[in-house]
């Protein structure tokens, strides 16, 4: 339990940091930065609601005109690109909350999404239980983006 609870904290500590950015950093044209996204680019439209039954294994991540949602009861990952560039390979990995191992995901036949694309993979995460899951985190090739959230 204390793990968990050291999750919690981190990740509490991490939004409170993360709400105190100014942003008076340039933007360095990667999505790989704090501030992710290059200047001037959005999302086109609100990215919308995303209604799930309460336990499902649902995770979204909105940032700088990128949405990916990541459906583990499905076995899907759903990439739209409206970055106004390509995206590399999508990847993805877990922390265990009990003792925060790395718990690699795996996407079946990454390709690399260009801009103004939608693409949809399979995945597979078997190596942990559910309700084990502590984070979840997108990559894009050998980026690190951040973490979902669970829906």
């Amino acid at each position: 339990m204390k793990t968990t609870g050291r999750l919690v904290a981190l990740a509490l500590a991490l939004a409170v940091v993360l709400a105190a950015c100014t942003g008076d950093e340039e933007p360095n044209g990667d999505l790989s930065g704090p501030t992710g996204g290059t200047t001037g680019t959005s999302a086109t439209g609100p990215t919308g609601t995303l209604s799930v039954p309460p336990g499902s294994s649902v995770y979204r991540y909105v940032n700088a005109g990128l949405v990916a949602t990541l459906d583990l009861d499905a076995g899907t990952l759903e990439v739209r690109n409206e970055t106004g560039r390509e995206l590399s390979k999508p990847g993805f990995y877990v922390l265990d909350a009990r003792d925060g191992t790395q718990v690699d995901g795996q996407v079946q036949a990454p390709e690399p999404i260009p801009a103004g694309e939608t693409a949809t993979f399979d995945v597979v995460l078997d190596a942990i239980e559910r309700k084990n899951i502590g984070l979840v985190v997108l990559l894009m090739g050998q980026d690190n983006l951040g973490a979902f959230v669970q829906q």
